[in-house]
């Protein structure tokens, strides 16, 4: 059940919201562009005609920001009995949590990530959806029985999100053949990687990195393709310490160890921006990169001639084949909202087949229901549709489901960076990762 915070705890969970996807890397790593205060509207609401006033706040910004207005602006045209406000709150996410723990919250936010829902819920930062949604025939049938279940904990629905991702790799298909790399068979394990990337690699005389094949980091993901895993729901405890969690770590350290951790840093510190053709995969600077679907529409906007196609994690022996996560935005109603019944209509509203597919079109993003995402107008592309493929696929993981996930993310972030710079091994660095988030989680647990 959920449990009663102070507001000073609720607070206290602010300082780590939104660093998790720092720990693999991978999703959702297309960082957005400009962005508008929390609170400044981006359309004023017409003449007074009685209807509730909304004020949604997205964690998306740029592009992906304006084509979600126009289906605001299209809602707002068809329910004369709403008007929804949308403000970017992206880099600003302690905003979200500093107004709910306020008792003034936005009524419907989507920039909470999934890692951070049964964060927020079990500090009744939430509204629970399952009234709402049991009332209006919502069952999940309709979705990914993976994206369906991660958006519940405790027995209740906390929230709906319109768009996922898979996590993937692209690669460059001319730099493999320029190295005299089969550029139809990418490597498929971690054995085949470590070889392919002997032959991408490029050094100067001096030792400093001018291109790379696979530069591994994100050991979340990483410790999940090698059999690991992070939390058992059944005994409700951690397991960091897992030795394939630690043989997934010496590999990533391995590859810090042999480039060094200064030439590593130069090298990440050269690269262009992401959004623009200096992208260090657009130019060349890495040879397999890991992102999903949405680098679809990324190529197309800043290097359309790019040639590259997807692969998929490479696994070790005995390794989880297939592998991908998902993460992203939920939508959610916070604790203390006045119009409950409004918000939910709107989130509703999104999710309706084609408002959905129009969102995530333009996103580039897979859609959460099973159907939309396998008709034509996505899975047409052969690169989307492999995407889809490996989403809908054994090897799918949503993030735990713990009150203390951002310190988790917080505490393998750390970790990781021990190995890279070599101050811990992989083992101490897990066992002292581990310590410290069981202890987040038992004094959580304390409180209940």
């Amino acid at each position: 059940m959920s449990k009663k915070i102070s507001r000073r705890d609720f607070l206290r969970f602010s300082a780590t919201a939104g660093m998790g996807l720092a720990v693999t890397g991978l999703v959702g790593c297309a960082p957005a562009a400009a962005t508008t205060a929390a609170g400044s509207p981006t359309q004023a609401p017409a003449a007074d005609t009685g209807s509730v006033f909304l004020n949604y706040w997205t964690g998306w910004s740029g592009n992906e920001f304006d084509a979600l207005q126009k289906s605001v602006d299209k809602y707002n045209a068809a329910n004369p009995k709403a008007f929804v406000n949308m403000t970017t709150v992206f880099g600003q996410y302690d905003k979200v949590l500093t107004a709910i723990a306020g008792g003034n919250p936005p009524d419907v936010v989507s920039a909470v990530w999934l890692h951070q829902l049964v964060s927020m819920a079990g500090r009744n930062g939430l509204t629970p959806l399952t009234p709402l949604a049991e009332k209006d025939g919502i069952d999940g049938k309709a979705y990914w029985p993976s994206v369906w279940d991660g958006w519940h904990w405790n027995n209740q629905l906390w929230g709906l999100a319109i768009t996922v991702d898979a996590t993937t790799f692209t690669y460059r298909r001319d730099i493999f053949r320029e190295v005299g790399l089969d550029d139809n068979n990418p490597p498929k394990t971690v054995v085949e990687t470590d070889a392919a990337n002997a032959k991408l690699e490029k050094l100067d005389s001096g030792g400093n990195i001018q291109r790379v094949g696979l530069l591994p980091g994100g050991i979340f993901d990483w410790g999940r393709v090698y059999g690991g895993d992070w939390y058992d729901e059944g005994t409700k405890k951690f397991t960091l310490d897992l030795p394939q969690n630690i043989a997934a770590l010496e590999w990533i350290g391995s590859y810090w160890k042999r480039l060094g951790p200064d030439k590593i840093a130069a090298f990440n510190s050269g690269q262009g921006d992401f959004l623009s053709a200096n992208n260090p995969f657009f130019a060349g600077l890495i040879a397999m990169y890991p992102c999903g679907e949405w680098m679809i529409h990324f190529v197309r906007d800043f290097a359309p001639k790019t040639d590259y196609d997807y692969m998929t994690f490479p696994y070790p022996e005995g390794g989880r084949q297939s592998y991908t996560t998902f993460d992203g935005s939920v939508f959610t109603i916070p604790t203390g909202v006045k119009h409950v019944e409004p918000a939910w209509g709107f989130i509703k509203w999104l999710s309706d087949d084609a408002n959905m597919a129009d969102i995530d079109f333009a996103f580039q993003n897979i859609p959460p229901k099973q159907a939309v995402a396998t008709s034509d107008r996505f899975i047409s592309d052969p690169r989307f549709k492999f995407n889809v493929d490996v989403f809908s696929g054994k090897g799918t993981m949503a993030p735990p489901k713990t009150p203390v996930t951002d310190q988790l993310y917080t505490s393998l972030t750390a970790a990781e960076d021990a190995v890279h710079q070599g101050t811990k091994t992989a083992t101490q660095a897990l066992k002292d990762a581990q310590a410290e988030v069981q202890t987040a989680l038992d004094k959580f647990n304390s409180k209940s």
